[in-house]
């Protein structure tokens, strides 16, 4: 994929992406996205690398990863997740909930409040309803809902659940990515102001 940098490699990539998105084959998809996106981000490490520029970003997609996700290749993704799902699921789709949570709820992430997580992660479907559990508190990966009955938005997502196990710890969690601790509002805003400007540069 894009790790080794071939174009036909990212291309046969993108293939296999389509051909699982139209069987709705939707959880493989969603971490064939991850891997897309990963692979993304280990070029771009390995390119500083040869430059002579030290990188220490971890392997996964922190908020400096995010924001320079190439808007090419995120939106070749997301045109095949709009495309199966009929605009159900898709960065677009998580974006434009963002942007009308931005413009009718009053939420102020910088309080830390725990107990109120960020609205955007209920309305696409990604918190643990779950009792005895903090209210900010994620699914578990595979508690996700991997078919058209889930709410608009609710994938891709791996790309989000996919941390460290430390990291996961020190949010709340149980050694299992994102899910099962509280969300990281910074990744989230990263990834949602780079889909905004890559749309402001499409359009």
């Amino acid at each position: 994929m894009l790790a080794s940098a071939t174009p036909s490699d990212l291309e046969e990539s993108l293939s296999e992406l389509s051909l699982l998105l139209n069987e709705e084959d939707w959880e493989e998809a969603d971490r064939l996205t991850a891997d897309l996106l990963l692979d993304a981000v280990a070029y771009s490490q390995n390119a500083m690398r040869l430059q002579g520029v030290s990188s220490r970003q971890r392997p996964y997609l922190t908020t400096e990863a995010v924001a320079a996700l190439p808007c090419q290749l995120l939106q070749a993704i997301d045109d095949r997740w709009q495309m199966a799902s009929g605009g159900h699921f898709g960065f677009s789709a998580q974006l434009q909930i963002y942007a009308d949570l931005l413009e009718t709820v009053d939420f102020d992430p910088n309080l830390n409040n725990w107990s109120t997580p960020h609205p955007f992660f209920e309305d696409v479907g990604w918190l643990m309803l779950v009792a005895l559990r903090p209210i900010g508190f994620l699914r578990f990966y595979n508690w996700l809902e991997f078919d058209l009955d889930a709410p608009k938005g609710h994938l891709p997502a791996l790309w989000y659940w996919k941390i460290p196990r430390l990291e996961s710890l020190q949010m709340g969690g149980f050694l299992t990515g994102q899910g099962g601790c509280f969300g990281d509002l910074a990744r989230l805003d990263a990834m949602m102001l780079r889909l905004s400007r890559c749309h402001q540069l499409g359009g």
